[in-house]
């Protein structure tokens, strides 16, 4: 029976998809650690050197061009990865490429603009933090740059080459920050501010040098079909914006109706806690291509399998994170500072919504691969509208306390609707990771 066993996993490991899904993750993995430390630590820094509301003050500027700018991508992040990963024609590559690039420049210079100059009355009469002006316009700056290199990241993913991919997104911006926090006496929003934009700018010249150096070479210059991308990208321009809703509304209507102190306190809650979804980064980068490839050619049996065996990984690699949160959440708290201690019940809530999101499996990719994006797009929408009612309803009265709830909520609604989605849809649970593969 045990020799049974064992030449039955021998089967399943050399089998060449599983073989590069299990290599790739660990890869992946290694990788979005190391990026997750490197964010933490630039987190506690940021939070220890410039203090609470100072530190305030950047995270809200941050988060709110960090939202214009995924809207200023048009949902083309998951288009990109499914059309090139799907097309070994190198001429079509360039073309989804080049388009994709445009558009998204195009867009973020204009969305920038905006913002510039919509950042006196924004400033004044919405958020109302004093000094939130100048590190809004030098942030605003950051739009195009951030939407540039994202594309560029997603572009490699697509050509599987994970690493550069990963390292672009996830390790060039915090360690660029961190280094030059560290190095230099930066104990302001508006300093920092100037350093991310920066740091946006080295990340934009590394990817579009690997993204030259990997792509496929190509004779001809053939245009793609902006029908069959825009039928891809608007649904998924939808799941885009309304994701960033779910994530950080919240926090914004914090900005709103609280402190920039209370900005600074849910905003390290909720990055800590988000650190647990690491391992959903970097086992959907690997998968996310595959389930492309194996959906294009009608193999249901090995979208299953891939599918399964992902959520096993994102379990074993996760429960361990979110276990030491849920033990020790004062003393991660802690780390950021004396005053953040008070938020360590916050920390808890909000890793319980990341929890149940890692537990769903990779549904939201296996959704947008395999051509559901419109399924997908709804998913998203419930949850967002659940948040902001819930944001709404509960942060003027409970503050940040009520932004973790409606934040945990919205994740774990979405999540769930995911899950029911894809069974109904693709025929399998991916919730029953213990059934075999």
């Amino acid at each position: 029976m045990l020799k049974n066993k064992i030449v039955q996993l021998a089967q399943f490991v050399s089998e060449p998809h599983t073989r590069e899904m299990l290599v790739g993750s660990v890869t992946a993995l290694f990788i979005k650690v190391l990026a997750a430390g490197g964010v933490f630590f630039m987190n506690v820094v940021i939070a220890r050197k410039l203090g609470a509301n100072e530190a305030g003050l950047f995270f809200l500027g941050f988060t709110l061009t960090f939202i214009l700018a995924a809207f200023a991508r048009m949902g083309l992040d998951n288009s990109l990865i499914r059309f090139i990963s799907s097309t070994s024609q190198p001429d079509k590559v360039h073309g989804i490429y080049r388009k994709a690039l445009v558009w998204s420049t195009v867009l973020s210079l204009l969305t920038s603009g905006l913002l510039i100059y919509l950042a006196k009355p924004i400033s004044t009469y919405i958020f109302k933090q004093p000094g939130f002006y100048e590190v809004l316009i030098v942030t605003a700056l950051a739009i195009p740059f951030s939407a540039i290199y994202t594309i560029n990241t997603f572009a490699l993913q697509g050509l599987k080459k994970i690493a550069k991919g990963m390292i672009t997104l996830n390790i060039v911006v915090p360690f660029s920050i961190l280094f030059c926090i560290l190095i230099f006496p930066i104990n302001t929003a508006i300093l920092t501010a100037w350093i991310y934009l920066g740091a946006c700018g080295i990340a934009v010249s590394i990817s579009y040098y690997w993204w030259l150096i990997s792509s496929p070479r190509s004779s001809t210059r053939t245009a793609f079909a902006s029908k069959t991308i825009l039928a891809s990208c608007l649904p998924l321009w939808g799941v885009t914006v309304l994701t960033q809703v779910i994530q950080w509304s919240s926090q914004l209507m914090i900005g709103v109706w609280a402190t920039s102190t209370d900005v600074a306190l849910f905003t390290t809650a909720q990055r800590t806690a988000m650190l647990t979804s690491f391992v959903l980064i970097a086992i959907n980068a690997i998968a996310a291509p595959k389930f492309a490839m194996m959906y294009s050619k009608g193999d249901t049996e090995g979208l299953r399998r891939i599918a399964l065996l992902s959520a096993r990984l994102l379990l074993v690699a996760a429960v361990p994170a979110i276990g030491f949160i849920f033990i020790f959440p004062e003393w991660l708290m802690g780390l950021f500072g004396e005053d953040f201690k008070g938020a360590a019940n916050i920390l808890i809530i909000l890793a319980a919504g990341q929890f149940i999101n890692i537990a769903a499996g990779s549904v939201d990719i296996l959704l947008s691969m395999t051509g559901h994006e419109r399924e997908l797009r709804l998913n998203v929408f419930l949850g967002a509208i659940l948040g902001v009612i819930l944001g709404v309803l509960l942060i003027p009265t409970h503050g940040i306390l009520g932004g973790a709830i409606a934040t945990t909520c919205a994740v774990s609604s979405r999540s769930i609707l995911g899950v029911y989605q894809v069974n109904r849809l693709l025929g399998f649970n991916t919730l029953a990771f213990w059934r075999k593969l």
